[in-house]
């Protein structure tokens, strides 16, 4: 038996709201494990050593704010792709206490931009000019508040940067959007 039912014509494009931002601080810059030219790969690890999540105004009226952020990033490299596939873990709390875990996957190419911040030789890249995702999930603590826990149950899509600040300290941030 086969399933002859056409496909409908294409729906209107997904709609991406801003809900909230990732801002988090490396302890250093990330450190290789290991490169591996004949195989194509590379590994580096990246430790967040303080970060938060902070609601962004929007018109669903959503809001998670999380806190004392830390965690690591394995940055998986595909050399010939010059792309790092991302493996993220984070660990924080919300403003009340209650413990959340954030993971994601997520794509960073090596563009121009990202490099020159990368190396040093600029101190912020632009997110237009950037290739830097996320997706983000979330687990939650039973303590977590109502409020928080729609994020349970969303898609996110992040997009975002790389930059320094005066003290040449490496963050990454994102808008984080959710689709509607």
């Amino acid at each position: 038996m086969s399933l002859n039912l056409a496909l409908p014509g294409i729906p209107k494009p997904a709609e991406f709201i801003p809900v909230f931002t990732f801002n988090l601080k490396l302890a250093s810059d990330p450190t290789s494990i290991f490169s591996d030219p004949a195989s194509d790969k590379a590994l580096s690890l990246a430790t967040v050593s303080s970060g938060e999540v902070k609601t962004v105004a929007n018109s669903l009226g959503l809001e998670f704010e999380v806190v004392d952020i830390s965690g690591w990033d394995d940055l998986s490299l595909k050399i010939s792709a010059s792309t790092n596939s991302l493996d993220c873990k984070l660990y924080g709390k919300t403003p009340s206490g209650a413990g959340v875990f954030i993971h994601y996957g997520g794509k960073v190419q090596l563009t121009e931009s990202t490099i020159n911040v990368v190396t040093k030789k600029t101190q912020v890249a632009s997110i237009e000019e950037s290739y830097v995702t996320c997706n983000p999930t979330f687990q939650l603590d039973e303590a977590v508040e109502d409020k928080y826990k729609w994020v349970l149950k969303e898609n996110f899509f992040g997009r975002g940067r790389f930059g320094r600040d005066d003290d040449g300290t490496l963050y990454v941030q994102y808008y984080v959007y959710v689709i509607r």
